[in-house]
């Protein structure tokens, strides 16, 4: 619980002093404010951290992923898939399953997310807003699959694109990486909200 506690405290950290600034602020985004018991209810059930309006009134369900500059090497935005060692079986099919977020809002800070670190955390390499809604509707319509393969990154087949199903070294649960360049290139901003320095 301690690793999920930490974990939580950095997403935490960045939504509140890089994401509001600098993503949803820029946006004109506006965080509502929602009772806690719910806030958590929604966040446990549908995989919706943060309810946002913008400045035309419009609801926005998002979902926050965000990670230190380890990642910055990477150029996906990674969705847990399943956790097949869940003592809960209700619980080993993970976001991808379950969530009801309209948005994810992925992104790589340039520090590093220790607690005694965060002082370094003070902007974005890069992040992205992803529609899945529409990513949910190219899954249904088998024009993005999601396959077992010993290749770690997406590819385009026959205009589709094949992303693997990757696992954490602790065995612990699996993620989808999302190649942003390839989501550019196959649906450009129908599914690419927003995004900066990922292409």
């Amino acid at each position: 619980m301690g690793y999920y506690k930490d974990d939580r405290s950095f997403t935490n950290y960045v939504h509140n002093n890089l994401a509001i600034p600098k993503i949803y602020e820029t946006l004109g985004w506006n965080i509502l404010e929602i009772d806690k018991d719910r806030l958590e209810y929604i966040d446990i059930n549908l995989g919706i951290d943060y309810v946002l309006k913008n400045q035309n009134g419009t609801i926005k369900n998002i979902q926050e992923r965000f990670r230190d500059s380890f990642y910055q090497k990477y150029n996906d935005a990674t969705l847990r898939y399943r956790r097949d060692k869940n003592s809960d079986p209700s619980r080993m099919k993970s976001e991808f399953f379950k969530i009801k977020a309209d948005y994810l809002v992925y992104g790589i800070t340039n520090g590093k997310k220790f607690i005694d670190k965060r002082h370094t955390l003070t902007d974005f390499i890069k992040w992205v807003i992803l529609d899945l809604n529409y990513l949910k509707e190219k899954y249904e319509n088998k024009e993005l699959e999601i396959v077992t393969t010993k290749k770690i990154t997406c590819e385009i087949f026959n205009q589709k694109l094949i992303c693997p199903e990757n696992f954490n070294p602790d065995g612990s649960s699996s993620f989808i990486p999302f190649d942003i360049l390839m989501l550019n290139k196959l649906w450009g901003d129908k599914v690419i909200i927003a995004q900066n320095r990922y292409f």
